[in-house]
């Protein structure tokens, strides 16, 4: 049965910057400017803020009214020049890195270059070294971004006379009225809505436009009403697929196949130190050094687009064939920080090749399952299901004790992956669905108080 749901999406498009004129150029590097400084504006207010309170960390932040934006629009005029919406939303993101330091955060645990300076008796501890409190951004950091939303005249929707407009292959912002060209490879939907626009430069000089924007798309919910009535001859009827994560092939699936992942960063590791080594040798911030510095840049764009690139399609080539797929939940952050392991999974991207599975299975109507990252995948016979503590991470192939059968570990594991999340799919994607509606009503709740709120 299909049933009408709105989704939420993003594109991302770059500019052509060959009929970019130079104003519109000056207009965006001003506005990256005035959001960084509003930013910095409110961490300097924030910590004077807590100075003046004697907060020295181990709880979550004192609750300060910060200033409207029109109170810094006074002291820096020049602020005035800039988006207005993107101000705002500096704010808002500021508000954002507050509630992340509140709930996500060990409100006593210190950077390591908070403790390092503190050992070498440069700065001592304090509460602005405390891990995920909101910093100061730099420009130097490549903090180069602002967000704009678009609105709507009060009398509806009417997209002609929006704020933010694609007509074609043209984009027009607001305080932008020649707006820019931007190269589409992908149209909007026809009933896209825009919500709003983010303007980026990337570290080799490049500009992007990603657009937020929400459409009505007929979906499938053959899966959600299995799921929710619990129907396990509907659910054995679905495809599933298992992935194994694995260091050199970057999955193993549970019918053997391998990914064979290029490895982007190691294909151009030769050539990324030859240009580090001719950098070290010239003059620093010399002509010569910045056009060497710029290479560089250009060749980490090339090895990250390569990576997403791979991922996109890998990604979208699985979801077509598959109703569900199960992974592990593997903590990829604590995996990384390892000497052996870090190198190799930060140039795969598996963690955003997992974002990506559950991102277009969202939007087929399915889910992406994860499984409890403790479960014995590994250490289980997927024949006779006999565990075998003996084995352990350096054992590539194995013989069950009890049925004999010979076993390769990745795929032994994704085969125990896949049964493992057929089994707990049901409950799985019940959970999933009510989490879901709860982060779509807050939200709508949010829409709804900022309309009030505008109107009154």
């Amino acid at each position: 049965m299909l049933v009408p749901v709105i989704m939420h999406k993003s594109e991302k498009y770059r500019i052509r910057e060959k009929k970019m004129l130079a104003a519109t150029r000056v207009f965006f590097m001003q506005n990256f400017g005035c959001t960084r400084k509003v930013y910095n504006l409110y961490t300097d207010y924030l910590y004077n803020e807590l100075e003046e309170l004697g907060y020295t960390g181990g709880d979550v932040l004192p609750d300060i009214k910060l200033p409207e934006v029109t109170r810094f629009k006074k002291e820096y005029p020049y602020l005035k020049r800039a988006d207005a919406l993107g101000l705002c939303n500096a704010k808002q993101d500021f508000e954002d890195a507050i509630k992340h330091f509140n709930e996500d955060c060990d409100h006593k645990l210190y950077t390591k270059r908070a403790i390092r300076r503190n050992e070498s008796g440069t700065e001592p501890l304090s509460f602005r070294g405390l891990t995920g409190m909101p910093k100061f951004h730099s420009k130097a950091q490549g903090y180069f971004s602002y967000t704009t939303n678009c609105q709507y005249p009060k009398e509806g929707n009417n997209l002609k006379r929006a704020t933010i407009r694609l007509q074609g292959n043209t984009l027009y912002l607001p305080k932008l009225k020649d707006g820019v060209e931007l190269i589409v490879h992908r149209k909007l939907p026809d009933n896209a809505v825009i919500g709003s626009v983010t303007i980026s430069m990337d570290t080799d000089g490049a500009f992007y436009a990603s657009i937020e924007y929400s459409y009505t798309v007929m979906m499938e919910m053959e899966l959600r009403d299995a799921a929710i009535s619990n129907n396990t001859e509907a659910i054995g009827s679905f495809r599933f697929l298992g992935l194994d994560y694995s260091q050199s092939d970057f999955y193993v699936d549970s019918e053997g196949r391998k990914a064979n992942y290029p490895h982007c960063y190691r294909e151009s590791e030769e050539k990324l130190a030859r240009l580090q080594r001719e950098l070290s040798h010239m003059v620093n911030d010399s002509s010569n050094y910045k056009k060497q510095l710029a290479k560089i840049r250009k060749l980490h764009v090339h090895i990250r687009n390569q990576r997403k690139d791979f991922i996109e399609k890998e990604s979208t080539r699985l979801v077509s064939a598959y109703d569900v797929i199960v992974v592990e939940d593997l903590d990829l952050r604590a995996l990384g920080q390892c000497l052996s392991l870090g190198k190799n999974l930060h140039d795969n991207g598996f963690g955003m090749f997992r974002n990506a599975l559950a991102r277009k299975l969202e939007q087929k109507g399915s889910v992406l399952v994860k499984i409890d990252k403790w479960y014995p995948s590994s250490k289980t016979c997927h024949c006779c299901g006999t565990k075998n503590d003996e084995v352990t991470l350096g054992v590539r192939k194995w013989v069950c004790q009890n049925c004999g059968a010979v076993l390769d570990r990745d795929e032994n594991a994704a085969i125990n992956i896949k049964a493992e999340g057929k089994r707990i799919f049901a409950e799985y994607f019940a959970a999933w669905l009510e989490k879901d509606q709860k982060a779509r009503d807050k939200a709508e709740k949010l829409s709804s108080a900022r309309k009030k709120k505008k109107a009154a």
